[in-house]
């Protein structure tokens, strides 16, 4: 299968709320979000906030990684929060990691000093593979959510971008 990483398009939109609507459960997310239509996503992720894996042969998105600064000050300009999302039926195939390098990439371009992200403790597959692609544990906010019964730890991730801006 030959994977094309682009930024995000409109027409995009119907595949993206497709993956998203069922990645997401009470193992992974501290609240399950759901999407009813490609308008109501936009509200969320304007038109080009996310690089996406387009299968070619399948002539469908089948992965996404969302960024974005934390916040609306000047201070956040250099850092960018990261989502991803891949259709189940292609996790483990790379599709991940060619969009991990993808936006690593687009960062760099951009003089973005780091990613971040954050991830459930309950979902260690994706700890691990962050740890695979470089990204460190920065923190750990122990019990900081109540799901499925019990407490569960929200882990903080970072992977430092080397650019001119750290030679300053």
């Amino acid at each position: 299968m030959t994977i094309q990483i682009r930024p995000s398009q409109w027409s995009d939109y119907p595949d993206l709320i497709a993956i998203e609507n069922q990645l997401w459960n009470e193992s992974n997310t501290p609240q399950v979000v759901t999407y009813s239509s490609p308008e109501a996503y936009k509200v969320q992720y304007p038109v080009g906030t996310h690089l996406v894996a387009f299968s070619e042969s399948e002539e469908k998105v089948v992965g996404f990684i969302g960024f974005h600064p934390p916040s609306h000050l000047k201070a956040h300009e250099r850092t960018w929060i990261i989502d991803i999302g891949v259709d189940p039926t292609l996790q483990s195939s790379g599709v991940g990691k060619k969009l991990v390098d993808a936006v690593k990439e687009a960062a760099a371009k951009k003089d973005i000093h780091k990613l971040s992200l954050r991830v459930l403790g309950t979902n260690q597959r994706a700890v691990q593979f962050y740890q695979k692609n470089g990204f460190v544990i920065e923190g750990i906010l122990k019990e900081e959510f109540w799901l499925n019964n019990r407490f569960v730890d929200d882990i903080l991730m970072s992977f430092t971008l080397k650019s001119k801006l750290n030679l300053l």
